[in-house]
């Protein structure tokens, strides 16, 4: 599997979680208190783990998810989107040795749409 972040692809991706959820934007009421407007929007919620990261796909990684909204593209059961998503958090590894080569294991994404 792959995802793709501000046209950079990563196809090292082991699993990913890819949730729809409703969210309620805007509600408001009147002075009797009856709902005059009720605004509710389908966003994505994505958990992306990778598989074995070099050190310069890792620093690649963390340079895209510096910024607070990044553009991501993946296959969703809908079909192939591309939509603005906040990162939550930064990609924390686990250092591995394997081969004598350092890979980093464990970085995990989690991306809500904006």
């Amino acid at each position: 599997m792959q995802i793709k972040i501000n046209d950079t692809v990563f196809d090292k991706v082991a699993e990913l979680n890819i949730e729809r959820d409703t969210r309620r934007t805007e509600l408001r009421y009147n002075t009797q208190g009856d709902l005059l407007i009720d605004l509710v929007n389908r966003k994505y919620e994505v958990d992306a783990v990778f598989g074995l990261l070099t050190e310069k796909e890792l620093k690649e990684l963390r340079r895209l998810t510096a910024e607070i909204f990044v553009t991501v593209t993946i296959d969703a059961p809908e079909g192939e989107i591309t939509e603005e998503f906040h990162v939550s958090d930064e990609p924390a590894p686990t250092i591995t040795e394997v081969n004598g080569v350092i890979m980093y294991s464990g970085v995990k994404l989690h991306l809500k749409q904006r």
